[in-house]
């Protein structure tokens, strides 16, 4: 079977980073970490990729 390969660009969107809700769930366990010390554990990701 030939396969036809064709290019693609892909295009970044700038600036990139974290969403709000990411920013603010590291800064409020950073807080924590501040306040009660290491370790600090969470129910569920703080971060994904869904």
């Amino acid at each position: 079977m030939n396969k036809v390969l064709s290019k693609s660009k892909l295009i970044l969107a700038s600036p990139r980073g974290f969403c709000a809700g990411v920013e603010r769930a590291v800064e409020i366990l950073q807080r924590a970490i501040d306040l009660l010390g290491a370790p600090v554990y969470v129910k569920h990701e703080v971060v994904h990729n869904k």
